[in-house]
């Protein structure tokens, strides 16, 4: 693959190289069949989606605008992301499904593909989505060729502080490894928690730290294949990206196990810790009234001799392959990744997410503008955790970093474990 080819096409500015690759890591494509279904059943689109706040807001722009075509309706059901999230297989296999789901782009959205549970879109790409990257058609499609999802906007991740904490503490925003250690030690001796993370309710979370060292520290290709099961999980190459994590820890919350999101947004904005490793989505959580004076940097360099590479995960939409509405599916999916529907989705989103579609306009805010930046800066795009190695192996990922942050001098034991499950899952997928 070219460097060209490593970088989303200037139609977008972001790069996503190894997405195709990713794509051919699939044994099997999938999309489920249509052709018994002639007319669409009778009565509204069923949207099932795990957005909410500023996301939802957006979402609800887009389908006010579809329904006044007069096309057809759409009836949105908004959930908690973690309650979306569980529940997703069983409404994905159920008799009677909702239609339409917002999701993430990559192998979580393949994974389903490849059990037959996704409608193949392949026509509202030939016919409305000729303008769109190479890269994000890989993104969205089956190891055999066929599209099932639509991607709507993607995001960045970074290190995000308070720029008066910083001020008063007379701290720069960090480039090198060594430089980030160093300002959180000054932040404890201040008697600042340098890092909070809310791994209560989200531990998910955890997984930032590890895509983003073992990128910094191993490369996007090493990264790709391990989640792709061709690395395991308890090699030397893992260890020396817990070696690293290992330095953070005695700068970590030590409640984070035990703290919530809400109350480690609380925590930075309030200026009781220092730095919180997140996506665009934290800018939201933030009070309105403490918003400016956040700010956030590129997670810091450690081996200045691997390219740099950077989380972008892309968002959108697929479609049950059981649905009794296909057409009116294809519609509203037509609609929404168009200019206008892009436009009506990003602007109500408060700037935390950007356009995939080329002619979508948006208001960016300074942020934005510095997250897009960083991105067409990056070597390799990758997506997060979960949507590269798969849904379902996330679980096994939060159990071993939660457990190194409780035990960190347990770790060949948490690595053994760790990698005995992703196999054990692999071979029953």
């Amino acid at each position: 693959m070219t460097q060209r080819s490593r970088r989303w096409l200037a139609l977008i500015g972001v790069a996503v190289a190894t997405t195709v690759a990713l794509a051919g890591c699939v044994s099997t494509g999938g999309a489920g069949p249509t052709a018994a279904v002639k007319k669409d059943a009778a009565g509204p689109l069923v949207l099932q989606s795990r957005f909410t706040g500023a996301e939802k807001d957006g979402l609800e722009a887009v389908i006010k605008a579809f329904d006044k075509k007069g096309e057809g309706t759409v009836q949105l059901n908004s959930l908690p992301t973690t309650t979306f999230d569980t529940q997703l297989p069983s409404y994905l296999t159920s008799k009677n499904p909702p239609d339409v789901y917002t999701w993430y782009a990559g192998q979580a959205t393949r994974d389903f593909a490849n059990q037959g549970l996704l409608l193949d879109v392949s026509d509202v790409w030939k016919k409305s989505l000729t303008n769109y990257s190479p890269a994000l058609k890989a993104l969205s499609s089956t190891s055999d060729g066929k599209q099932v999802f639509v991607p709507s906007d993607y995001y960045w991740w970074g290190m995000y502080y308070s720029k008066k904490e910083f001020a008063k503490l007379g701290i720069t925003p960090p480039k090198t490894w060594a430089d980030f250690l160093a300002d959180s030690a000054t932040m404890k001796a201040a008697g600042v928690t340098p890092i909070t993370m809310g791994l209560s309710d989200n531990s998910w979370l955890s997984a930032a730290w590890f895509d983003y060292l073992d990128l910094r520290i191993n490369g996007a290709k090493y990264h790709l294949d391990l989640l792709a099961g061709k690395h395991s999980f308890d090699s030397a190459p893992v260890k020396k990206v817990f070696a690293a994590f290992k330095q953070v820890l005695p700068y970590l919350s030590k409640s984070a196990l035990g703290t919530s999101y809400n109350q480690s947004i609380s925590d930075l904005s309030t200026g009781k810790a220092g730095m919180y490793l997140a996506g665009a989505f934290i800018e939201t959580a933030v009070p309105t009234t403490e918003r400016s004076d956040l700010g956030f940097f590129q997670f810091p360099i450690i081996d200045p001799a691997v390219a740099v590479s950077e989380e972008a995960p892309t968002d959108g939409f697929m479609v049950s392959a059981k649905t009794t509405r296909p057409a009116l599916a294809k519609r509203f999916l037509e609609f929404a990744a168009g200019a206008e529907g892009q436009s009506l989705l990003l602007n109500g989103e408060d700037g935390i997410s950007l356009a995939v579609n080329p002619k979508a306009t948006q208001t960016s805010d300074a942020l934005s503008v510095q997250g897009k930046a960083m991105l067409q800066s990056a070597s390799e795009v990758t997506q997060f955790f979960n949507r590269d190695a798969g849904d379902a192996q996330q679980t096994p990922a939060d159990t071993a970093l939660t457990q190194f942050i409780a035990q960190p001098n347990n770790l060949d034991a948490i690595l053994q474990a760790w990698q005995a499950a992703a196999v054990k899952l692999r071979a029953g997928s």
